[in-house]
């Protein structure tokens, strides 16, 4: 039997847009997290990870109800006020615990792994990628800094901010133009992203807003800062902070599936739960002998949806990254160049410890 996120009628790319229709406006919220500078065992390749979650405005109080509901893990009946639930569980305030990849081995009475795969498997998976109904997109970039000159990007000191800077954008405006499309307009209310040394960034908080105005005349972004929050939500009073907690929680799963860098329990099973979603998602290439990108991405109810890419496939100076990063802002079509050195085959290395291999049977 066949996964519930995969339909059942193959296609090839050019079927599944040939009907697409040209469709008025989008408004949306966007929140973004990222991984810095982690190495890749098999290779010694050292990687970013930049993510963002495109939230409609008119999806947005639905996915936060969703979310909260799947804190409540007993009873799946969420109230910030423990007074206020039908159910008395006895673990509310285990439960109201931010939600972040890093400290999951740390939580009270396993709470946060267990809203951790809630969120995946009942969320993520089963509830905002179906058919007809997309109340969220997700994008991913992982870079593999060990395939630029690094030098190229100025001093030593802050050269990593000025390489988020540069490639935020991109997955800003890829994202945009790859799930939204269809829309003549797109409107973008406000950018979030998680307090970190951003802010300490002279362009990061206003550059990319400000670029994506000039480049492109059918989005509008009304705030032209960044908003910076905590995502722990007790801390900063906001009910966006899930959104900030469920970004570093998929970036986090899909770190372990890629690197598989930690032992602990915790971490690994969060990374279980995604990798089916994973595999899928990484299941896309060009046919050698044709113009069509080909694997089960593009049959799934992912496409379009979520994705997760890579860069560069091999090294590369500044003046080439920067006219690939053009074409993947302002085109992201399935019919980028042979030379494009987006990709997204990587091996997922994460293994499920439970299951044994036959080596034990001899």
């Amino acid at each position: 039997m066949e996964s519930n996120y995969i339909n059942q009628t193959p296609k090839k790319w050019g079927e599944l847009s040939a009907n697409t229709k040209t469709k008025d406006e989008i408004k949306l919220e966007v929140y973004s997290d990222e991984i810095n500078r982690v190495k890749l065992s098999i290779d010694n390749s050292v990687w970013m990870y930049i993510g963002a979650l495109f939230v409609p405005i008119n999806f947005k109080d639905y996915c936060l109800t969703k979310l909260n509901n799947l804190r409540c893990v007993k009873y799946g009946n969420w109230h910030d006020e423990e007074s206020e639930c039908p159910q008395q569980c006895g673990f509310h305030e285990d439960n109201d615990t931010e939600i972040h990849y890093k400290n999951l081995h740390k939580s009270k009475s396993d709470a946060g792994p267990k809203i951790a795969k809630n969120w995946i498997n009942k969320f993520m998976i089963q509830e905002s990628c179906q058919k007809h109904r997309k109340p969220v997109y997700l994008n991913i970039l992982g870079l593999n800094l060990s395939n630029m000159n690094l030098e190229l990007f100025g001093e030593n000191k802050g050269r990593d901010l000025t390489i988020y800077n540069r490639f935020y954008r991109s997955v800003l405006k890829g994202g945009i133009n790859y799930f939204f499309r269809d829309y003549r307009r797109i409107t973008i209310r406000q950018i979030y992203h998680d307090k970190g040394s951003q802010e300490t960034h002279e362009l990061f908080s206003w550059h990319p807003i400000y670029r994506i105005g000039l480049e492109s005349e059918k989005i509008k972004i009304e705030r032209d800062e960044i908003e910076f929050i905590d995502s722990d939500h007790r801390k900063s009073g906001k009910k966006e902070s899930h959104f900030i907690q469920l970004i570093d929680l998929i970036l986090g799963a899909t770190y372990v599936c890629l690197h598989n860098p930690s032992d602990r329990r915790e971490k690994k099973e969060v990374g279980l739960a995604f990798k089916p979603a994973l595999t899928v998602l990484l299941d896309r290439k060009k046919n050698p002998n044709n113009n069509y990108m080909e694997g089960s991405y593009y049959h799934s109810n992912y496409y379009r949806t979520y994705q997760i890419s890579f860069f560069p496939k091999k090294k590369m100076e500044l003046d080439e990254i920067f006219n690939q990063l053009d074409v993947y802002g302002n085109q992201m079509t399935e019919n980028m160049r042979i030379e494009d050195n987006f990709y997204y085959d990587r091996p997922i290395l994460l293994t499920d410890p439970s299951q044994r291999d036959l080596t034990g049977w001899f």
